[in-house]
């Protein structure tokens, strides 16, 4: 079985080397309607018997190959939490992941567990998904019955004792969570989470559902709502702008430097030479921002 795979040069975290904590099949407590997995049971424990040393030992093999990377990540073919000893596997991975950084990509369906927490704590980047702060638009979406407001509430505790690079992820589907009042109080609900990002992208992949993508002006115009968070938009780079253009844009959210096409960033090079913008870096991305 093939535990390790990569590394994958990603726009939101570099050079990553992964690992795949359910090889064999789909193992997750979501079926959600986007996933490119398919459809499957969903299922509440991982009863692949992998074990910690196994894990470990293949990924040494790995490390001895691949050098100068990122991140070592996590994951699964569905929902990386669910492995039974997921502590100890991170406490090992930190043991020999040198200069690499450990993260994990997660569902966030068990954020509210302590243990859960207790675990992701010793990483040092998180990245965990929020779809909507709706409970029926979630459950349409997601297709889990997992309590919503204990997810909510599950990532604004994490937040508020996690020391590392905390990511949030939203997918945005078209006619399901694309409207100004989800994204509102979606808003809202960022004012209480410390998170360094929020990842906010659309379907570029087949699923089994009949789900269609939204554009990039539409995800444009729900990030321009969210003020509480930064915003990396992850579908593709921007519209070739003007300068007034850039400035309105930036009126209205910062942006990172994966959206801007090389015109756009000629054009931000003149803003920043002029002092009307400024380049803050966040968790490895630079947001241009205006200088106020």
């Amino acid at each position: 079985m093939k535990v390790i795979f990569g590394p994958i040069n990603s726009r939101r975290f570099k050079k990553s080397l992964g690992i795949d904590l359910s090889p064999n099949e789909k193992c997750c407590n979501f079926d959600c309607l986007y996933c490119e997995l398919g459809k499957a049971k969903i299922k509440h424990k991982n009863e692949a018997s992998l074990s910690v040393e196994y894990i470990i030992s293949e990924l040494k093999k790995a490390l001895d190959i691949h050098k100068d990377l990122d991140y070592i990540s996590i994951s699964a073919n569905g929902e990386p939490t669910l492995y039974p000893k997921l502590k100890e596997l991170i406490l090992e991975i930190n043991k020999i992941k040198k200069n690499a950084k450990s993260l994990i990509l997660s569902n966030a369906s068990t954020i509210f567990d302590e243990n859960i927490q207790k675990a992701l704590l010793e990483l040092d980047a998180v990245k965990l998904s929020l779809d909507s702060v709706n409970e029926k638009v979630f459950r349409k979406i997601d297709r889990s019955n997992i309590d919503l407001s204990k997810i909510i509430q599950g990532i604004i505790n994490f937040s508020n004792i996690y020391k590392g690079e905390l990511v949030l992820e939203c997918l945005v589907l078209e006619g399901i969570n694309d409207n100004k009042e989800d994204f509102i109080a979606l808003n809202e609900i960022l004012k209480n989470i410390k998170a360094s990002r929020l990842d906010l992208g659309t379907i570029d992949r087949p699923s089994d559902y009949d789900v269609k993508a939204v554009s990039f002006e539409k995800l444009q115009e729900l990030a321009s709502l969210l003020t509480n968070i930064n915003v990396n938009i992850i579908s593709r780079t921007i519209n070739e702008k003007t300068y007034d253009d850039l400035l309105k844009t930036l009126e209205l959210r910062p942006l990172s430097e994966d959206e801007i096409s090389i015109n756009d960033k000629e054009l931000l090079k003149e803003l920043l030479e002029k002092n009307i913008v400024k380049l803050a870096k966040i968790n490895d991305i630079n947001f241009y921002k205006l200088n106020k």
